[in-house]
């Protein structure tokens, strides 16, 4: 029997059904859009700085490696505060300002510091004599740490990594829109041999930490870009990073000449308020002067929030005039995102976690950029001139962006080796190998079959790393076997890690170059076909 009205309101149930499919499906594409040619454009730059950043990781490390004249036995800290001390009063006793970076467990040099005026004087000393030690210019890991927030462009390049840092955030949100399945096939081990497969497997498993990196990212370079946030988070003790919500026991200069009180016999004070063996830095205010302010610096190589708690003595008379190891609840939380972000604390367990997890995510990126060229790369093929030439810039980009960075940090090693030890502006020097072979690549990329200049490429960067130990033992006597002797695990790690990754890249160049040669056969057999008037089947390309 036929329900009056029945069919009206299917009909308006059908209709308001397909109005929905049809805006998830709008939905679903607009997502699409936004993850590929977002994931596309900023994808290069975030090769590079998760690249350079899980690099940074083990910056302590590199620099170690980068000063193989720094070579020091463990020592009680006293005894390195007093060879410290002694060198600053010999050397600068009227400075402005001295500062003294203590042995650490990843952080073994002995450096002093002394300001007067504009000018910064540093110099590395052996703890046990006190006597300088002439170690090459560098930056050390610093520079790829640096690099890795700031791009070595100033607040341009802060920009570009936040807003790089914005749109990966808003690529993991389009990505899990439009593939929910793949977190039941990730769970369901149905992993494929594909390139997308390869994107969205290391997608899933590396999600939490790349969510982590890019949000406790983000507090960062918000705090340094918009003056706002650290008003609010600070009020007006704010200036400057440096002097995060501390409490000021800074006093102006009287130039009236007093003895400076013995550093070493404030140590023991200094620990007491802070901790047996957790001083990392002490700042000297106005030494010898009546006004001089001695603060010690606790470590933050133990604990999640990056802020060192201080105690402050009277630098003549030795009282203590304070200490401060509370903070309140906004930088408390702020500096635990920061810890979140430079895995500092956990020792060497959660700096290789973060290494492991920092290479995953690069291997997600580049999978998807390369998926992204070989997705389009016959339809581009068939497609007007303007529209090859684009195709054929994206797998260049692609190639510099992915490889041409890996050669670049690997140069930047060779660079610290190969350079005359003397020569001026060392440390600008190898900076400049860095830029200079990272443009090569890019020349190379464009100039080469792309193909072919990704296998070459990849030899490059194998032949660099796993030459690196070679290099590092022809050059100095730090090499792995003398490090291995005298228990240098820093410099032991460094080499083991370069020539592991060389591996690795072999491995990697010798499957293309495999798939480049099944290729070349495939089109033989099909030029052979042609000839014979047959058809044949859809050319597949060496990377598929």
């Amino acid at each position: 029997m036929r329900v009056p009205g029945a069919s009206c309101c299917l009909g308006k149930i059908r209709r308001s059904y397909m109005n929905q499919s049809k805006e998830k499906r709008s939905f679903t594409r607009g997502m699409s859009e936004l993850h590929t040619w977002g994931g596309l454009v900023f994808g290069w730059l975030l090769f590079v700085i998760f690249f350079t950043g899980t690099l940074a990781v083990f910056e302590q490390e590199l620099t170690h490696w980068m000063q193989p004249n720094v070579r020091i036995s463990e020592v009680e800290p006293v005894q390195a505060l007093a060879s410290a001390e002694k060198k600053l009063r010999q050397l600068s006793p009227k400075a402005d300002t001295w500062m003294i970076a203590l042995p650490q467990q990843r952080h073994q040099d002995l450096e002093i510091t002394w300001i007067k005026g504009k000018k910064a004087v540093e110099k590395h000393l052996n703890p046990q004599s006190g006597a300088i030690i002439k170690t090459p210019e560098t930056e050390g890991g610093h520079f790829l740490a640096h690099f890795h927030f700031e791009l070595h462009s100033g607040k341009v390049g802060l920009w570009l990594v936040t807003l790089a840092s914005m749109v990966m955030l808003a690529a993991l949100v389009s990505g899990i829109a439009i593939r929910r399945q793949v977190f039941k096939d990730f769970f369901r081990l149905r992993w494929r041999k594909n390139w997308l497969n390869v994107h969205t497997m290391t997608g899933v498993f590396t999600l939490p930490f790349v969510l982590l990196i890019t949000y406790t990212g983000l507090t960062v370079t918000f705090l340094m870009l918009l003056p706002v946030v650290p008003q609010v988070l600070y009020g007006s003790s704010w200036k400057g990073p440096q002097s995060v919500a501390a409490k000021n026991f800074e006093r102006p200069r009287a130039n009236l000449p007093r003895e400076l009180v013995p550093l070493t016999s404030l140590l023991p004070l200094a620990e007491a308020e802070l901790g047996k063996g957790k001083i990392s830095f002490i700042r000297v205010s106005n030494p010898g002067d009546q006004q001089a302010v001695v603060t010690f610096f606790r470590t933050i190589d133990d604990t999640v929030v990056a802020i060192s708690n201080r105690a402050i003595f009277d630098g003549v008379t030795g009282e203590l005039l304070g200490s401060q190891t509370t903070w309140s609840k906004y930088v408390h939380i702020y500096r635990s995102l920061v810890g979140l972000h430079i895995a500092r604390f956990g020792g060497y367990p959660i700096a290789w976690l973060y290494f492991a997890a920092g290479l995953i995510s690069c291997i997600m990126i580049a999978a998807g950029l390369i998926f992204f060229t070989i997705k389009r790369r016959s339809r581009y093929a068939r497609n007007s001139q303007m529209a090859q030439w684009m195709y054929r810039a994206i797998e260049g980009l692609n190639i510099t962006a992915i490889i041409g960075i890996i050669i670049a940090c690997i140069a930047y090693l060779w660079a610290n080796r190969l350079l005359p030890f003397d020569i001026k502006e060392r440390a600008d020097a190898e900076i400049t190998a860095f830029f200079s072979v990272w443009l090569i690549t890019l020349f190379h990329a464009f100039l080469r079959p792309p193909l072919r200049a990704w296998i070459e490429q990849l030899r490059i960067a194998a032949g660099l790393c796993i030459g690196l130990p070679a290099l590092n033992a022809l050059t100095t006597n730090v090499g792995l076997l003398p490090a291995i002797a005298r228990n240098d695990w820093m410099t032991v790690s460094v080499d083991l890690t370069a020539a592991s990754l060389g591996i690795l890249l072999a491995l990697t160049a010798w499957r293309v170059s495999l798939k480049e040669r099944n290729n070349e056969k495939l089109l033989e057999q099909q030029s052979s076909l042609s000839s014979s008037s047959v058809n044949f089947p859809i050319e597949r390309t060496p990377l598929q």
